[in-house]
């Protein structure tokens, strides 16, 4: 049968990247550095590098290649794996996949004790081509108070909900750190940890610990960055806090770049 696909294109230019994108697909995920492994809901977005001389890539081997490997888990080694097995399959030079998907992590209450399930967004971003890298995301939720309300206010303070996040990056060898240690990482940097679960001496002793331990947003950043620059084999990190602000009509961000030498 005719493959269009490989004819010659009317354009002399190579392209970057192509592919699919907003695949959802349901698969195990594995902390490789835990060995906890949690069914997830994933979503894909998966392409590859074009040659000038072929029109069109074979859109179809994408969701084949997905289905083969998706019924065990996969780690972010294995993400990095995958990618670099769709060169030969695509006839590519290079391939960018990246994975969506939630991580929840058990959360005990820090008075009562207890217990509930707190999810964090997590992202798989494998580059394969000549230089392989792995780089995970990781966001998750924690308090702020400021520390200028706490500070010229006779009563209270301003608090507000914020989303710690940090890509870390790693080369293909590298051995990735736990994804719940790095949560723990992150909601370390900021007031106060956010509770799934609470009754009234957990909001107590939260309320309390958060003004005792106020923070602006670049605060939260460069706390979090002195944990980071410590993680094991990374090769740089991106480090975010954003501040939905309840006093105001916008919100705060700060980040940090950092890239080992």
């Amino acid at each position: 049968m005719i493959d269009i696909q490989a004819s010659e294109p009317q354009s002399g230019f190579a392209i970057e990247s192509v592919g699919i994108q907003s695949l959802n697909y349901p698969m195990p995920i594995i902390d490789e550095a835990s060995g906890e492994v949690q069914q997830v809901l994933t979503s894909w977005s998966m392409g590859v590098s074009l040659p000038a001389h072929q029109r069109g890539t074979h859109m179809s081997r994408f969701l084949t290649e997905l289905t083969a490997v998706a019924e065990k888990p996969m780690s972010l080694s294995g993400h990095l794996a995958f990618a670099q097995k769709l060169l030969p399959v695509l006839n590519a030079e290079s391939a960018e996949l990246k994975t969506s998907f939630s991580w929840f992590r058990k959360v005990f209450a820090p008075v009562s004790g207890l217990a509930g399930l707190l999810e964090c967004k997590v992202r798989f971003t494998s580059a394969a081509g000549a230089d392989g890298e792995k780089t995970i995301k990781i966001a998750v939720p924690a308090k702020a108070l400021c520390p200028c309300s706490k500070a010229i206010s006779d009563r209270g303070a301003h608090n507000q909900r914020s989303e710690v996040s940090v890509e870390l990056s790693y080369g293909a060898e590298g051995k990735t750190a736990s994804i719940n240690h790095i949560f723990s990482l992150l909601e370390m940097s900021a007031s106060s940890p956010v509770y799934p679960v609470l009754k009234r001496d957990d909001e107590k002793y939260v309320t309390e610990s958060a003004y005792d331990n106020p923070v602006f947003v670049e605060d939260i950043v460069r706390r979090a960055a002195n944990r980071l620059v410590e993680v094991p084999d990374i090769r740089g990190f991106k480090v975010q806090a954003i501040n939905f602000e309840s006093i105001h009509a916008h919100d705060c961000f700060a980040r940090i770049s950092y890239r080992a030498k």
